[in-house]
């Protein structure tokens, strides 16, 4: 690991234990000890580092998910564990890491692959081809609708605290969602794993 690499880790577990406005560049330099002026150079500024630190994010996100993918048996298999995935990830990170990042960086916010569209995209099209989601459906359409879903969890509108956070807002917003998809099949392929999560 080179030096910028470290310094973007090291950055990004700051930002995602204290959220990214309330850590100053300050605090930054001091954990990594170094100069502001060492870290201008390298990133231009704080956008440029945070941009740095969610890029990182995300490709680790997408590692997770490609391996939960090829360890899972099917697309319910793969969803479940999906889901399961989140709520570990909600509960470990300060919301204010994504609220601070969706209202003060949109750019990267709103990037096309901010949330893996993608491979949302990929992984409808393998249920479909399971039998799990009819082949009635709009992949591409519902693919887009599903990442939209996926990213309103992490902001903080149009959702806050007075519907119960983010783990019910994935049970009764993103499953509902989910099931309207299925074939007759795919829903009884998702209740072989409904014990692996309560709230199914």
């Amino acid at each position: 690991m080179d030096k910028k690499e470290f310094y973007v880790k090291e950055s990004l577990k700051l930002f995602m234990k204290f959220g990214v406005r309330s850590v100053t560049i300050g605090q930054i330099t001091a954990k990594l000890n170094i100069s502001s002026k060492t870290l201008y150079m390298i990133f231009g500024d704080k956008t440029g580092l945070v941009e740095a630190c969610f890029e990182l994010y995300k490709f680790n996100s997408t590692r997770e998910f490609e391996s939960l993918r090829q360890e899972s048996k099917n697309v319910a298999d793969m969803l479940v564990k999906f889901y399961n995935m989140l709520i570990e990830t909600i509960s470990r990170i300060n919301p204010n890491f994504f609220n601070d990042i969706s209202s003060y960086f949109p750019k990267i916010w709103d990037s096309d692959e901010a949330f893996g569209i993608n491979q949302t995209r990929e992984l409808m099209k393998q249920g479909v081809e399971e039998g799990i989601f009819s082949q009635a459906i709009d992949i591409p359409l519902c693919a887009q609708t599903l990442t939209m879903l996926l990213r309103s969890i992490f902001e903080k509108d149009p959702y806050d605290s007075r519907h119960g956070g983010s783990q019910r807002l994935l049970a009764n917003v993103i499953w509902p969602y989910v099931r309207g998809l299925c074939t007759r099949e795919g829903m009884e392929e998702f209740r072989k794993y409904r014990k692996f999560v309560a709230q199914l």
